[in-house]
């Protein structure tokens, strides 16, 4: 269980700059992960051998009339 005066803790640090700080780091890491994972010939969607004309395009059947 946690201390009854864990809310001290605040009062030591700044909660603005703390979640402005994890959100820095946050945005970081999820640009980072992504740029691993293009750089792998796996994991890379925008040069996977597919090219974008050959993608075929499903549209709705509409009936005739």
């Amino acid at each position: 269980m946690m201390s009854p005066d864990m809310w001290k803790i605040w009062l030591l640090i700044d909660p603005r700059r703390v979640l402005i700080a994890v959100f820095v780091f946050l945005v970081v890491l999820a640009l980072a992960i992504h740029m691993i994972l293009l750089s792998t010939t796996d994991f890379n969607w925008l040069e996977d051998g597919v090219p974008a004309a050959s993608v075929q395009q499903t549209t709705p059947a509409v009936p005739q009339r």
